[in-house]
């Protein structure tokens, strides 16, 4: 039986899908209102059509918010996983019961080990996002969001977090200690894809790096210009959004490490999401510059 985070992101997924497909393909006979809740930043619908959703429109600065809220989520989270496994403390009830509430679940499906993993390199992430956001990356005064997205990005990393921890031991099933599963063949295999993610972890910051010199001036890093400009370097010589790439390859790592129906759920959904804006970006550059390097495809490098 699906839970409510698994019904949650199927349909976010599956309409995110369905709705980009429309857009990319037959965007002259979609509603503006559509159009422009689903397109933001750069990219965003720049019609006369639907002023009222204004009033639900929010600066797309406010990304900041998503990694506050996740970097203290995650590390109290990884803090206290870490207490229950290596210093013996019990799962509070309440947490339990929360935990078996949002995700029905009576028994762990990953081990011990893969889940402090998983809910470390979340963490990682997430920490070094909310300081690219504060600190490293630049966003144009005028650039706004729906507030949809808003609320989407603060839901998504409670859900991750909470799928990754929430179907381990003692956070679920019996509170056994004797019956904790540390460690397991497919724990054992998957644990060096870290490495992966590491990597993808570095290029997506080295990415946005690039992203924000665009708008600096090279010798005082003093913000000279809110335009955009065709990025190069790195991972950008291949695809138009290697940031978006990076973060496909970082969740395929993390489902491997916890290969649950929930995280399968929010996967689909970060797929669907990052291949639609990645593609969405894409055709912007190709129409915004005339000289746009035709070498790049929009997220796969050669294919996609």
């Amino acid at each position: 039986m699906l839970n409510i985070l698994d019904l949650g992101f199927l349909s976010v997924a599956i309409t995110v899908a369905f709705t980009g497909f429309l857009i990319n393909n037959y965007e002259k006979h979609v509603p503006a209102f559509v159009i422009k809740g689903f397109k933001y930043g750069s990219f965003a619908y720049q019609g006369s059509g639907a002023n009222y959703l204004h009033i639900i429109e929010v600066p797309k600065a406010l990304y900041r918010h998503f990694y506050a809220f996740s970097s203290v989520f995650s590390t109290l989270s990884l803090i206290y996983a870490f207490l229950v496994y290596c210093f013996e403390f019990s799962v509070h009830r309440y947490v339990v019961f929360m935990l078996k509430l949002i995700l029905e679940q009576d028994e762990p499906t990953v081990s011990a080990t893969a889940s402090l993993l998983a809910l470390s390199l979340i963490t990682i992430q997430c920490i070094r996002r909310c300081y690219e956001t504060y600190y490293l990356q630049v966003f144009a005064s005028s650039s706004k969001m729906n507030l949809s997205h808003y609320i989407a990005g603060i839901v998504h990393y409670f859900a991750v977090v909470v799928a990754a921890i929430g179907q381990s031991p003692l956070f679920c099933g019996s509170q056994d200690r004797s019956k904790v599963i540390w460690m397991d063949s497919k724990t054992i295999v998957i644990s060096p894809c870290s490495l992966i993610f590491m990597w993808a972890w570095y290029e997506q910051y080295k990415s946005n790096i690039i992203f924000a010199n665009l708008r600096k001036d090279k010798k005082s890093g003093k913000v000279v210009t809110e335009d955009h400009k065709i990025p190069y370097g790195r991972l950008f010589e291949h695809v138009s959004s290697p940031h978006r790439m990076c973060e496909v390859i970082m969740y395929i790592v993390l489902l491997l490490l916890v290969p649950t129906r929930t995280f399968f759920c929010i996967f689909l959904w970060v797929i669907c999401n990052q291949v639609q804006t990645a593609i969405h970006a894409h055709v912007w550059y190709k129409k915004t510059f005339k000289d746009y390097p035709s070498n790049r495809t929009a997220i796969v490098p050669k294919l996609l």
